[in-house]
């Protein structure tokens, strides 16, 4: 039987995978993008042919991912590279 840790398990600090996070990687070596083994994100640059192509959010847990970690997961089967931006700063606006 499965339980709520086996489809989110890489999704929190403290149940370690090992992996390198995004967030973690120095944004002044000039890297324009590095691949990914999945998004856990709020903001997400997704090509329109991609979605055209049939690739959209999974409505149901998908390889043992769900939400954008589905996602990455549904692109990669579909043969789509998955990469992130380390020098892309997304800002938040504040709400007054």
């Amino acid at each position: 039987m499965r339980t709520n840790l086996d489809y989110l398990r890489s999704g929190y600090r403290e149940l370690s995978t090992r992996r390198l996070h995004l967030v973690d990687m120095p944004t002044h070596l000039g890297l324009a993008h590095v691949p990914l083994d999945g998004i856990g994100c709020t903001f997400t640059l997704v090509k329109a042919s991609v979605h055209r192509d049939g690739v959209t959010f999974p409505t149901a847990v998908f390889e043992n991912q769900v939400e954008t970690e589905g996602l990455a997961k549904v692109a990669k089967r579909a043969g789509f590279e998955v990469v992130g931006v380390p020098g892309l700063l997304v800002f938040h606006a504040q709400n007054h």
